[in-house]
């Protein structure tokens, strides 16, 4: 059985609209034998952008810990490293739809045999 996770920032639950260090939504996707699931949504209140304050990227780094994916608007080269040595994919998908960005990861993962 391959379960697995997929973190998606997104603003309204629809688009990957949210830069990942500023991002006030994400939602959580569980992927269990190829059928996608909302598992939940976590808020992070309002965001000013980027203020170069570092722990609310600690914070969505948490929540994104037992996430294999994280899909954002953009993601900055900090959390890029962390992620590779971490051996989570990260993509970069601004504007893209949610169910298109999870339906993808599913389809890629199934051709991979993972």
């Amino acid at each position: 059985m391959s379960q697995y996770r997929i973190a998606v920032a997104t603003a309204d639950g629809h688009k990957v609209d949210q830069h990942f260090g500023s991002a006030s939504r994400f939602d959580i996707y569980r992927i269990e034998d190829n059928i996608s699931a909302k598992e939940k949504t976590v808020s992070f209140g309002n965001q000013d952008g980027c203020s170069g304050d570092h722990r609310g990227a600690e914070a969505r780094l948490e929540l994104v810990e037992d996430c294999q994916y994280v899909i954002a608007a953009r993601i900055g080269s900090r959390i890029q490293r962390y992620f590779e040595i971490q051996k989570k994919k990260y993509f970069e998908m601004p504007g893209s739809d949610t169910d298109y960005v999870i339906e993808k990861i599913v389809e890629y993962r199934k051709r991979s045999g993972k």
